[in-house]
């Protein structure tokens, strides 16, 4: 994967920690010039930042009085909510109010709020033709109100909870790109002064619009990190060859985007076609990158791999490898693929593993050393916005696993995690 960005050209000297300091890599550990990201979602991140935060509701009650506090009669932010929640979209009449955040294991009522419990929001604000949308943590659950569903098309949803509903949620107008790169600007930067110099987007939509706004982005110093861009598999005949670097090489000033991997997103109980998009995937130069959170999406994909090896010199990627059986760690290691974990989970998410992963599955949540001792090419990333990208919490918490401390890294391996 190193070779996908000839070198980090972000002015280092000018990199600082949030302390105010300059960034001081440690060295051995491959973070001398600053830290990488190797999974983030970087335009989700943007949005999250623009949207209602409800990432703190314990109970429905609780998440719902949030949102109350977010929208006005207008559509628009109320005063207590993330500016630019009822931000302009690009060609739409009415702004549709976002809210980002919620995760149903962490509250009470152990459930989804539905369309109804967002109508009820909206009708005590006097907004019940305001547009709605709620997004799950995860960023694979999102839920609707009933004025947003009938701008979609989707008035006779029962519910409103939409799992992976990426060609509904495809209709939502977008933020305007005034709006986004003015985010999106502010964020970059605050991920520099955490000290990432680059990092990898792996959103499994990314096709030629996605490339031109970043490309835009990294050489008018918007973005100030190198980025690699994963693609769909979908979007294969319309985006350039695996590696270009898009934007002038060269360049000693601007940050450069290099498209990435092919991303493919299984999902659980449908995984008949993972098989021929990896082929797909290796038939047009491009290593894979498979979604895997469960063992059995992790079994097929192993098996797809050792049938369809990846184009000469390259690697395919296991993204986040939540979950990983003792005996796949060999054929994790014999599969030559590189591994990219998400240890910050052990702090966000641990509520969550406590209550719904037993005594066994923990013991199989978030391998790192063992995979390392196998001979593993593994690294870490934050998968932002589901996780901060906080390189120092995802270096802690390799260091010190909560659940199984055998799998813990000494603190110049864990750093490693963040290198190239």
């Amino acid at each position: 994967m190193r070779g996908l960005l000839p070198s980090l050209s972000y002015p280092f000297s000018a990199v600082e920690t949030r302390s105010g300091g300059p960034f001081a890599g440690v060295p051995g550990t491959g973070t001398e010039r600053g830290y990488v990201d190797h999974h983030v979602h970087f335009m989700a991140s943007v949005a999250a930042g623009l949207s209602v935060d409800v990432t703190t509701s314990t109970s429905l009650v609780e998440l719902l009085d949030r949102l109350r506090e977010g929208i006005d009669v207008s559509g628009r932010s109320g005063g207590g909510a993330a500016a630019g929640s009822g931000a302009p979209c690009a060609g739409s009449k009415l702004a549709w109010v976002r809210a980002w955040g919620y995760d149903e294991a962490l509250m009470a009522e152990r459930r989804h709020p539905t369309r109804w419990d967002l109508d009820r929001v909206c009708a005590s604000r006097g907004a019940t033709d305001v547009p709605l949308v709620v997004h799950h943590r995860s960023g694979h659950v999102a839920v609707l109100n009933s004025a947003a569903l009938r701008r979609l098309g989707r008035g006779d949803h029962p519910d409103g909870v939409v799992f992976d509903g990426h060609e509904i949620l495809a209709g939502v107008p977008r933020l305007d790109v005034a709006t986004l790169t003015s985010a999106a600007a502010s964020l970059s930067r605050k991920w520099a002064s955490a000290g990432i110099t680059a990092f990898v987007d792996a959103t499994h939509t990314n096709g030629p619009e996605e490339l031109d706004l970043m490309a835009r982005w990294c050489a008018t110093g918007v973005v100030v990190q190198d980025v690699s861009m994963m693609v769909s598999v979908e979007r294969l005949g319309d985006v350039p060859p695996f590696a270009t670097v898009l934007g002038d090489p060269n360049a000693p000033g601007p940050a450069r985007l290099s498209v990435g991997p092919v991303k493919l997103m299984p999902r659980p109980g449908r995984l008949d076609g993972l098989r021929q998009a990896i082929v797909e995937a290796h038939e047009r130069g491009f290593p894979a990158a498979v979604h895997v959170v469960d063992v059995e999406t992790l079994a097929v994909t192993l098996e797809a791999f050792a049938k369809s090896p990846p184009p000469t010199g390259l690697a395919d990627r296991l993204e986040h490898n939540a979950l990983s059986l003792p005996e796949q760690v060999p054929a994790i290691a014999a599969s030559k693929a590189r591994v990219v974990v998400n240890p910050g989970f052990l702090a966000t998410r641990r509520t969550k593993y406590e209550r719904e992963l037993g005594d066994v599955e923990r013991g199989w949540l978030i391998r790192m050393r063992s995979l390392l001792e196998a001979g593993v090419d593994l690294r870490a990333g934050s998968d932002s916005p589901v996780s901060a990208a906080d390189p120092e919490q995802i270096i802690g918490c390799a260091i010190s696993h909560p659940f199984t401390p055998g799998e813990s890294l000494d603190p110049a391996s864990a750093r490693r995690l963040l290198s190239w």
